[in-house]
């Protein structure tokens, strides 16, 4: 077995080691855990004199067999001789324990050069030498030697308790794909590898096993698995021994439980002792209820209990559960009806089964349900449509290697048109959110090949490829796609027609194509609620790159409310939340969206650049800048490793600006120019879609560089004219301010300022006030400037934007204290109601009861409140709205 992960086990060894004092540390866990491994590998490693012992099982019965060993390991004539003469007078404590600190006297009188001694299996050894060994452990100061042992995990009166004890942890997920790659080669499909992970419950010794079992078509994910798995035969002893003391009602109830995944809790009351039993074994933790539901949590325990009976028996129980549990869950019923050798194949029913099990969040149930419908069907071609199901509920639940595993299955070009362009739009749905990027030519064939006979779904396929594409900034191929739909469109239906539309006004906002008069208007609640959730997405996504922030958060907010059980959907639309109160400048807000967004983890969601470039801002803009350079690092490589432009042109920017508020014009300099160069060289199209190009202006002008500052600048003005919005309209206003000479400089930065608007885009305001005040400050007009300056400060608090709030040249401006009104602008509406309320001296539940909402509600609200406006308290709020 290639050895993998213990890093942390590795090191506190190799410190013991290169430590002066002397340890006793004893390794605890599990037959399967790799403890014998950890101690091999540590051996192997170790720089410091050291040697490794197994204890012999079959020594055991001699007393201080054990101890033998371990004397004649150290390389010393004295202490080998030493203990070839000693005897034990009696085994009695008080004797034992004499004759241990015997021992101890001798060995440090030796002076022994430092000895790490490696026990295997300790616990196997003689009992004599346990007692003597777990005595000396603790006082082992000045004997030179230090124990590092394994041992299965110990009782409280273990004679091994003065061991220091670390438990070896089970494998997480991430490293058992590791270890079973590592097993299974390059090849392994990762949603195998997912699988066997989950079965093998984080132990080595069972995944090794259960990869090995495997056939190469199976590891590569052509061929179904057979599972549960079936158990080592050392692991199926352990699980014997621990089932000794249960009684046999018990065990009839395990068997039961251990032929599916789930069981209903009716489907096993059938008996009058049987409630008692399942509480017993629920309160022995043998197995876990969960609703009106009961499972083995422990893959071992249940693989042992399955594989135990006789395939006979098996099968009789099987058709008994059938029975039992047919009006609990009918599903289920059809998992043990197709044990029935004599019934009909129910490969069809198992899918349909096994994506409602999906849906409801339950993948492990749904995977064995899913492999035995493809183990019973002797040909797949009739079954394309389950499995395209199948995929289809994976996909949304964000199980894409899972997904991808069974769309393999998939393996001869079924007859039907619009089943290879639906098979099509999945793949590279899983491929892209797996790898950020859409295999070249694979939407072009499918178009060319079934285009013609399936319109709807050529035209699905192509604004779903534009979709992704446009997130890269891939422009002109999203593009050339797109204009490939157009020649569909006519001959398809409503949704799809929009589908279309939308994928095509989401690239002409990002390339800042005059708008055409987007607004939500044009649809209605109920047309909103119709639409698919991928059309939701990307309308929402275009009205946020059309400066419509409010509108977009009602989008995001019917995708969260009415699709949170798509949850690949729900990434999109969480990071695009993000983006959009970003867009807006509302840095509160951004922040919130950025926490539920990491509040709501996708396992199997491969940890995008996109992920770590929120926590950097995140970070970065908490004030925490040891994070933020990690996370700066993460994104870097991350979005270099997907060859995501866009990703690292938002990085190079956030940096920049970072830099800018460092005082560091030179550093901010290079890393937006660097944004420019991630973008293709000369910047995006539309400069608003990362929006560098004026901190590009100040940067340059702050290091001394006005030609080059006037360059991005008419590079900016002729943008303006081609692509206007809110945006670039200011950002050209205050670029010009900040090159003009100064007897042009003043009127311009009023025209900027006058320009910044007072309901959105504060930060931009504040950077535009801050430089007016800097400029002032620099022509003497000292009162001037620190108004200026005090007004910045003011619009950076409102946006959120804490740390610019805090650069000022002038500490100690005089700041008055913030108005009602401005305290109140920093709120949503929903927050502005509460927030009344509290200054009207309203209790949380009266709030809740006035403006019907849950006193959960009320009490987020007011955290949400307190964190903006800078609170301690409701009384402290009080008094800043009063």
């Amino acid at each position: 077995m290639t050895f993998v992960a213990r890093t942390d086990e590795l090191e506190y060894i190799e410190h013991a080691a290169a430590s002066p004092a002397e340890t006793a540390t004893v390794f605890t866990g599990e037959l399967g855990m790799g403890k014998s491994r950890l101690l091999e590998v540590a051996h192997n490693r170790l720089r410091a004199q050291s040697v490794l012992l197994r204890a012999n099982p079959a020594e055991a019965a001699w007393p201080l067999s054990g101890f033998s060993t371990i004397f004649a390991s150290i390389d010393d004539s004295r202490a080998v001789e030493f203990s070839g003469r000693f005897t034990l007078r009696s085994t009695e404590p008080q004797f034992m324990f004499a004759a241990a600190r015997d021992l101890l006297s001798l060995l440090r009188g030796l002076n022994l050069d430092p000895l790490m001694v490696f026990i295997d299996d300790l616990d196997r050894m003689d009992a004599e030498s346990q007692t003597l060994i777990g005595f000396m452990a603790g006082r082992l100061a000045g004997t030179g030697l230090r124990f590092v042992a394994s041992a299965a995990p110990l009782t409280p009166d273990s004679p091994l308790a003065g061991f220091a004890q670390r438990e070896i942890p089970r494998f997480g997920i991430e490293e058992s794909a590791e270890l079973l790659s590592s097993e299974l080669g390059a090849g392994a499909d990762a949603g195998t590898l997912r699988i066997l992970a989950s079965q093998g419950d984080g132990n080595p010794l069972v995944m090794i096993d259960a990869a090995r079992s495997l056939s190469h078509e199976q590891a590569a994910g052509l061929e179904p698995l057979v599972l549960p798995a079936r158990p080592h035969d050392a692991l199926k002893a352990a699980a014997a021994e621990r089932l000794t003391t249960v009684p046999e009602n018990q065990r009839r109830l395990l068997q039961s439980i251990a032929l599916a995944p789930i069981m209903p809790l009716t489907a096993l009351l059938g008996g009058p002792d049987d409630a008692d039993a399942l509480e017993e074994i629920l309160y022995a933790g043998l197995a876990v209820a969960r609703g009106q539901s009961v499972r083995l949590d422990e893959p071992l325990l249940r693989s042992s209990l399955y594989w135990e009976m006789r395939p006979r028996l098996r099968r009789e129980r099987h058709l008994e559960l059938a029975r039992a549990v047919g009006e609990a869950d009918p599903r289920l019923c059809i998992w043990h009806e197709s044990f029935d050798v004599a019934g009909e194949p129910s490969t069809d029913p198992l899918l349909e089964a096994a994506a409602g099990f999906v849906a409801d969040g339950d993948p492990a149930t749904a995977v064995e349900l899913a492999d035995r419908a493809l183990l019973l069907a002797a040909d797949l071609t009739g079954h394309h449509d389950g499995v395209l199901r199948l995929v289809r509920a994976l996909t949304a639940q964000a199980e894409l290697d899972l997904a991808a595993r069974y769309l393999k299955f998939v393996r001869f070009p079924p007859a039907s048109a619009s089943l290879n362009m639906a098979l099509a739009a999945e793949r590279i749905t899983i491929d892209f959110e797996r790898s950020q990027s859409i295999t070249p030519g694979e939407v072009d064939a499918a178009v060319s090949l079934y285009g013609d006979d399936d319109p709807a779904g050529a035209v699905t396929l192509l604004s779903r490829a534009a979709f992704f594409r446009s997130s890269r900034w891939e422009l002109d191929e999203a593009r050339r796609g797109h204009a490939l739909g157009a020649r569909f469109a006519p001959r398809t239906g409503a949704s799809t027609i929009f589908a279309h539309d939308e994928a095509g006004a989401l690239l002409d906002a990002i390339e800042g194509v005059p708008d055409p008069g987007l607004s939500t208007d044009r649809l209605s609640a109920d047309d909103l609620q119709r639409l698919s959730v991928y059309s939701l997405v990307t309308f929402g996504e275009t009205l946020s790159y059309r400066e419509r922030y409010g509108q977009a958060r009602r989008v995001y907010t019917i995708i969260f409310r009415r699709h949170s059980h798509h949850r690949l959907a729900n990434e999109w639309a969480r990071q695009m939340a993000y983006i959009n109160e970003m867009r807006a400048q509302d840095f509160h807000r951004a922040r919130i969206a950025v926490e539920e967004w990491m509040a709501e983890p996708v396992e199997s969601v491969i940890n995008r650049s996109t992920r770590a470039l929120a926590l950097y801002w995140y970070s970065s803009s908490g004030d925490r800048s040891e994070d933020a350079v990690g996370y700066a690092k993460d994104c870097l490589a991350r979005a270099s490793a997907e060859h995501h432009s866009a990703v690292l042109a938002m990085l190079f920017t956030l940096q920049g600006a970072d830099a800018l508020l460092a005082r560091e014009p030179e550093e901010a300099v290079r890393l937006l120019q660097q944004a420019d160069v991630a973008t293709g060289g000369a910047g995006p199209r539309n400069p608003a879609m990362i929006r560098h190009s004026a901190d590009l202006v100040e940067a340059l002008m702050t290091a001394g560089r006005p030609r080059d500052a006037e360059g991005v600048l008419r590079r900016l003005e002729d943008q303006l004219v081609r692509r206007p919005t809110q945006w670039l309209d200011l950002a050209v206003a205050r670029s010009r301010a900040l090159v003009a000479p100064d007897d042009l400089a003043g009127a311009l930065f009023e025209e900027a300022v006058r320009r910044a608007p007072t309901d959105s885009l504060g930060y931009d305001r504040g950077r535009t006030l801050l430089a007016q005040g800097e400029w002032l400050a620099r022509q003497g007009d000292a009162k001037a400037a620190d108004r200026a300056i005090a007004d910045a400060v003011t619009a950076f608090e409102r946006s959120g934007a804490v740390r610019w709030a805090r650069r000022t040249d002038a500490p100690d401006v005089p700041r008055a204290p913030a108005e009602a009104s401005a305290v109140l602008a920093m709120l949503t509406a929903e927050e502005r109601e509460v927030a009344q309320m509290v200054s009207r001296g309203f209790r949380n539940r009266e709030i809740a009861s006035e403006l019907y909402l849950s006193l959960r509600t009320v009490e987020l609200r007011l955290t949400h409140i307190y964190r903006k406006v800078g609170a301690r308290s409701r009384s402290h709020l009080a008094s800043l709205l009063n």
